[in-house]
């Protein structure tokens, strides 16, 4: 009798143990990061007297986070951005305060990607394998850099899907966005955080992309669709182009943004504050202006001009347009960069442009800067290739700007 019900305790405790191991909200693994010495190389930009720090300087290819992908925690102490210096391309962290460099990803297992810095400051969002985890970081910087991960997983990928954008944070840290590929359809979802309930929130009708949550409003999401080319083609097109679109969680209704003009470019949205949208936009080939569209209104005007003459070459345009846009989370500025690996600042007020540092990328080659911002609108982050390589910068808005 003590027998049967030891082994009935035993079964019971097993299948706990089971249930408790695969529940979000779960801890699963906890381990210490490797730290690595500072690869620092601290440089002042000979026009703007900006700082600029090469916060890498290996051999291999480091490259900060997608423009509008936060990376930034623990209160702009720790940036994360990706490195494959080891190989294959892992999650790494870079601490302000050291110039100290952590591997992230735990030891022995295959590396996560598409990582987002959560905005509650001391969480990190991946995707490894067919499934969403949450690492929670607890850095330590007094005698000794420390950091240490806690891994618990959120969801799974459904069977047989494909992941095809990155993730994304809404305002109150409760949902997760993604994007998946399943029977050849794009599907735009959702992941509770707490309970890891996933839900499909739009099948768009073409392939989409940049998937990103409206800043302070948590039920609001903005998307790309897919044409091929960003610009419109100069022939009315069926159906006509319309890159940006929204979509409620609650309604799951599509709505678009607005339709581009025959030949208009329209690329690279980014949320910005007050219900204001930036992307890259013009109506001429080779043309791209810092645009901000207005939700409220729906008024679109430009904010970081760009230039364009009849017979200047694509090379001659490309160093005086712009391909990535980003706001301060202060409004106060719109960084952006370009082909040729220009780093300018606008001001939003009076759209004053101001370079703040150049010479990152070679025309026709080379990574491109994908210029971020941190989170108190003092630095921005982007990819360098000054050196042969690419390696992470962080820019310093000089305090007389």
């Amino acid at each position: 009798m003590n027998n049967k019900g030891g082994k009935s305790i035993s079964l019971i405790a097993g299948m706990l143990v089971l249930l408790f191991a695969t529940t979000p909200g779960i801890a699963t693994d906890t381990w210490e990061c490797k730290i690595l010495p500072s690869e620092n190389r601290v440089t002042i930009d000979p026009v703007s007297n900006a700082k600029i720090v090469f916060i890498t300087s290996h051999e291999s290819d480091d490259t900060n986070l997608y423009f509008h992908d936060r990376s930034w925690l623990f209160n702009d102490r720790l940036v994360i951005f990706n490195s494959n210096r080891f190989g294959n391309t892992e999650i790494f962290g870079y601490v302000l305060k050291t110039g100290e460099l952590v591997r992230l990803d735990e030891p022995g297992k295959s590396p996560a990607h598409s990582p987002l810095a959560a905005s509650c400051g001391d969480v990190i969002y991946v995707v490894r394998g067919s499934a969403i985890f949450q690492w929670k970081l607890t850095l330590a910087e007094g005698n000794g850099t420390k950091l240490s991960v806690t891994e618990k997983k959120i969801c799974d990928f459904p069977p047989g899907s494909k992941q095809f954008s990155g993730l994304n944070e809404n305002a109150n840290g409760s949902l997760i966005s993604f994007g998946y590929i399943l029977d050849d359809n794009y599907i735009i979802a959702i992941a509770d955080v707490n309970t890891g309930t996933v839900q499909k929130v739009t099948q768009p009708q073409l392939p989409a992309q940049h998937i990103q949550f409206h800043w302070t409003r948590p039920d609001l999401i903005a998307f790309a669709s897919s044409y091929g080319n960003d610009t419109a083609p100069l022939e009315p097109a069926n159906p006509p182009h319309a890159r940006i679109n929204f979509v409620n969680t609650n309604t799951r209704l599509p709505l678009i943004a607005f339709y581009q003009a025959p030949g208009e470019l329209v690329t690279h949205e980014c949320w910005w504050v007050n219900d204001q949208i930036t992307f890259i936009g013009g109506h001429r080939p080779g043309e791209g202006h810092v645009k901000v569209m207005d939700l409220k209104s729906g008024e679109i005007r430009i904010i970081g001009a760009g230039a364009w003459w009849a017979d200047a070459s694509e090379s001659e345009l490309a160093k005086v347009n712009w391909w990535h846009a980003a706001g301060s989370r202060n409004g106060k500025w719109i960084a952006a960069d370009n082909w040729h690996g220009i780093v300018a600042v606008f001001d939003a007020q009076n759209t004053q442009m101001r370079i703040l540092t150049q010479g990152h990328r070679i025309y026709g080659g080379g990574a491109h800067p994908h210029v971020g911002w941190d989170l108190n609108s003092k630095k921005v982050v982007f990819t360098s290739n000054k050196f042969g390589n690419a390696d992470v910068c962080i820019g310093y808005i000089p305090k007389d700007w």
